[in-house]
C-alpha cells in the first residue's frame, strides 16, 4: 500500500516536473520572440533613421547644388552686362557707320492724325418707344364681362391707362429730343475740335515748309536748328548727356558744334563677376585704372568722330566746308568748387579731308591725331584743352523766329492759348512797351524758368530783365516757390531783374517773397491792361472747365515748354 503511494507520487512529481518543464520552455520561446521582435524593430529603426538622415544630406546637397548653379548664373549674367557694357562703348563709332544721318524735313511734319467721333452710347442708341399694350388693362372675359361693375372698372383702367401712355410718349418724345440735340452738339464740338487740330497741325507744317525754304537759302539760325536735329537723333547709352550747341558761319561756310560728353562715371568699374561657393559670396574683377581711363579717352574720341561724320553726311546741299566740334562735359573745379564748362576735345577738319577718311578702318584716338585735334591726355581728370574755335555763345538758348506763330487776332480768351502762342503774346507785349527792347523768347531746354529776355532801356535804373510767363487757371495761384525759381535763374546770369507775368494770382507768401528779392509781379489785372493799352486788344480770361483745352504738340519744329497747368 505504502509501496504504490510512493509509485504515485513519483509519477506525479515525474508529470509536475514535465509541465513546469514544458512552461519554462514557452516562457523562453516567447522571451526569445520578444528579443527578436525588439531587435527588429531596432534595426527597422535604425534603417528609417539612416534613410531620413540620407534623404536630409541629398536635400542639402541639393539645394547647395542649386544655390551654387543660381550663383553662377547671377554671376554669368552680370558679367554679360559689364562685357556688353563695354562692347557699346568701345564700337561707339563703328556700331553707327551703317546709319544715315540726313533728315528729311517731310519727317519733321506731323501726321495728319485727327480724332474720329465716337459719341457714347446713350447718345446713339435711342431709348426704345413705349408701347399702349404695355400700359392698357387687360379685357374682362365670360360672366365677369357681364358684370356692370366689372365693365365701369374696366372702362376707367383703360382711360387711365390711355392717359399713361400719351404721357410716356410725350416724356419720349422729349427724351428722343434731347438726344439728338446732346448728339449734335457733340458732333459739333468734335468737329470745332478736327477744325483746330487740323489748323494747328497745318501750321506745324507751314512752319517746317519755311524752315525748309530757309534752310535752302542757307540762312544761318534754319541751317543751325536742321543740324541740331541731326546731332539730337543720334543714338547714345541711356546715361549719357544730349545736349548740342550748332551755330553756322555763312561767311565761312563752316559748321560749329558743341556736344556735351559724359563723365568718367560712364565707364564701368566692373569688368566681370564671379561666384565663389565655399564663401557663397560674388567676386567682382575690376577694370585696371589704366585701362577704364584708356575707354573714357576712346569713348570721348569717338564722339568726336561720329560728330564729325553726321554733320558732314547729312549736310547734302554742302553748305559746310568745314566742321568744328568742341565737347565739354560739366563739372565741379575742384580748386575753386564752382561749375566748371571745360573742352576735352577739340577738332577742326574740312570736308575734302575728312572725305578721304575711311572710318571702318580707323583708330579713332589715331584719326584724331592725324585730324591735329586737341583731347585732353588725362580726360578722368577732366584736364581742359584750349576749343580751337570758341564760340561766343550767349548764356539762354534763345528761340527763332521760325517759331513763331500766325495772328493771334481771333483768339479772345487768354486761357484758349496754347503754351507757345500765349508766350508769343508775351513777348509782342514786351515788344510794344517802349521802354524795352531786344525781346528774345528762350527755347524749352535749360531755360531755367526764364521763358524769354529783354533790356529795359530806362537810364540808370533798366539792364536785361528775366520774364517768366505763367498760364494758370484763374483759381490756381503762383506760389512762392516759383519765385525763387527765377531768382535763382537770374542770380546765375547777369540779369537785373525778374518779372513773373500770369494769368492767375499769387499767394500772399509768393507776394512776400517777391518784395523782399525784388521781383516785379504782374496779376491777370495788370495784364489785361497792359495789352489793352499796348496792343490795343481785347482779352478775358475765362476758365471754360467742360472744354478740353486744345491738343497742342509741336514736334521738334516748336515745342511748348511754358507751365500750362489746366486743372
Amino acid at each position: 500500500m505504502a509501496a504504490q503511494r510512493r509509485r504515485r507520487a513519483g509519477v506525479t512529481s515525474v508529470v509536475a516536473d514535465a509541465l513546469r518543464d514544458q512552461q519554462k520552455a514557452r516562457q523562453q520561446t516567447l522571451r526569445l520572440e520578444q528579443q527578436a521582435a525588439a531587435a527588429g524593430a531596432k534595426e527597422e529603426a535604425k534603417a528609417a533613421a539612416s534613410a531620413s538622415r540620407e534623404k536630409a544630406r541629398q536635400d542639402r546637397q541639393s539645394e547647395r547644388e542649386s544655390q551654387i548653379a543660381a550663383g553662377h548664373s547671377e554671376a554669368e549674367a552680370v558679367t554679360r552686362t559689364l562685357q556688353a557694357r563695354l562692347k557699346e562703348l568701345e564700337t561707339l563709332l563703328m556700331s553707327t557707320l551703317d546709319e544715315d544721318p540726313y533728315i528729311l524735313f517731310g519727317h519733321l511734319k506731323e501726321p495728319m492724325s485727327l480724332p474720329r467721333f465716337h459719341p457714347p452710347d446713350e447718345l446713339t442708341t435711342p431709348e426704345p418707344q413705349p408701347q399702349e399694350s404695355d400700359f392698357l388693362p387687360q379685357s374682362p372675359t365670360g360672366l365677369l364681362a357681364l358684370s356692370p361693375g366689372r365693365k365701369r372698372a374696366y372702362t376707367a383702367a383703360l382711360e387711365d391707362g390711355r392717359a399713361a401712355y400719351a404721357k410716356a410718349l410725350t416724356r419720349h418724345a422729349q427724351v428722343e429730343r434731347d438726344r439728338q440735340q446732346r448728339l449734335a452738339s457733340a458732333e459739333a464740338d468734335h468737329e470745332q475740335l478736327v477744325a483746330t487740330e487740323r489748323l494747328r497741325i497745318q501750321k506745324q507744317h507751314e512752319l517746317v515748309d519755311r524752315w525748309a525754304d530757309d534752310f535752302a537759302a542757307g540762312k544761318r539760325k534754319a541751317v543751325a536748328d536742321y543740324f541740331s536735329e541731326v546731332l539730337a537723333a543720334q543714338r547714345y547709352p541711356s546715361d549719357f548727356p544730349t545736349g548740342v550747341k550748332v551755330a553756322y558761319l555763312p561767311a565761312e561756310h563752316q559748321l560749329v558744334a558743341d556736344i556735351d560728353l559724359p563723365m568718367l562715371d560712364a565707364i564701368p568699374e566692373l569688368a566681370s563677376c564671379e561666384y565663389q561657393p565655399t564663401k557663397k559670396a560674388f567676386k567682382y574683377t575690376r577694370m585696371r585704372e589704366p585701362a577704364r581711363n584708356a575707354l573714357y579717352q576712346l569713348v570721348i574720341a569717338q564722339m568726336a568722330l561720329r560728330t564729325l561724320r553726321s554733320l558732314f553726311l547729312a549736310d547734302g546741299g554742302r553748305l559746310a566746308g568745314a566742321v568744328v566740334c568742341n565737347g565739354y562735359v560739366d563739372t565741379i573745379n575742384s580748386a575753386t568748387g564752382q561749375p566748371a564748362h571745360w573742352c576735352l576735345v577739340s577738332v577742326e577738319v574740312k570736308r575734302e579731308m575728312f572725305e578721304t577718311l575711311d572710318l571702318t578702318l580707323v583708330k579713332p584716338l589715331d584719326c584724331l591725331a592725324y585730324l591735329h585735334a586737341k583731347i585732353s591726355r588725362t580726360p578722368e581728370k577732366c584736364s581742359p584743352v584750349q576749343p580751337i574755335l570758341d564760340y561766343p555763345w550767349d548764356d539762354l538758348p534763345y528761340s527763332d523766329e521760325l517759331d513763331a506763330v500766325a495772328s493771334l487776332d481771333t483768339v479772345q480768351n487768354l486761357l484758349d492759348l496754347d503754351g507757345y502762342e500765349f508766350e508769343r503774346l508775351i513777348v509782342q507785349l514786351f515788344e510794344a512797351i517802349p521802354v524795352f527792347d531786344e525781346v528774345r523768347r528762350t527755347r524749352s531746354r535749360a531755360d531755367g524758368g526764364i521763358d524769354l529776355v529783354a533790356v529795359n532801356t530806362t537810364p540808370f535804373i533798366g539792364g536785361r530783365v528775366a520774364v517768366q510767363a505763367k498760364r494758370y487757371a484763374p483759381h490756381r495761384k503762383v506760389d512762392i516757390a516759383t519765385i525763387r525759381e527765377i531768382v535763382g535763374s537770374i542770380s546765375q546770369r547777369e540779369f537785373n531783374k525778374g518779372i513773373v507775368i500770369t494769368t492767375s494770382d499769387f499767394t500772399r507768401a509768393a507776394r512776400e517773397e517777391a518784395s523782399r528779392l525784388g521781383v516785379e509781379l504782374y496779376n491777370r489785372e495788370r495784364l489785361l491792361w497792359l495789352l489793352r493799352h499796348h496792343l490795343h486788344r481785347e482779352f478775358t480770361i475765362v476758365d471754360e472747365t467742360r472744354r478740353k483745352p486744345p491738343i497742342r504738340n509741336v514736334q521738334r519744329v516748336s515745342q511748348d515748354h511754358a507751365d500750362v497747368p489746366r486743372e
